[in-house]
């Protein structure tokens, strides 16, 4: 009785063990399709930033300076998985930089801000946008 009793309690500790083993697992998992999402939207936007018609380059830039480029940034605030595909709420950061006339002395200018919906399937080892969904979610 004494050999059961302790191969019951050896049981269930494995099975206490695992549990937190799995949790840590799925946390890791969420956390790296989060930053898998989050550097599919970075893309957008820094793709959008570099454009000729960019917003940021339509300013004045300050009085003897000259833009020189943008930094984009994302942060994601929700994920909705809809089977395989991924809703996701995001702000985005854009910052514009600045130089001397030389184009020497880079300093960051005031950023832009923004938030977008976005549908994202997967591709390959990342993600690709399949819906921007900013309009209808957001009137933005």
């Amino acid at each position: 009785m004494d050999k059961k009793r302790k191969l019951a309690l050896a049981a269930a500790a494995v099975v206490v063990a695992a549990v937190p083993s799995a949790l840590v697992v799925q946390d890791r998992l969420e956390a790296a399709e989060r930053k898998s999402l989050e550097q599919a939207a970075v893309k957008i936007f820094q793709h959008d930033a570099d454009l000729p018609t960019a917003r940021w380059r339509s300013d004045e830039p300050p009085m003897g300076k000259v833009w020189e480029k943008a930094v984009a940034a994302a942060d994601i605030t929700e994920v909705e998985m809809q089977g395989d595909r991924a809703k996701v709420w995001v702000n985005a950061y854009t910052t514009p930089y600045v130089t001397d006339m030389l184009g020497k002395h880079p300093e960051p200018d005031v950023p832009y801000v923004g938030s977008h919906v976005f549908v994202f399937e997967p591709a390959g080892d990342g993600w690709r946008l399949a819906e921007d969904l900013t309009q209808s979610e957001l009137g933005g």
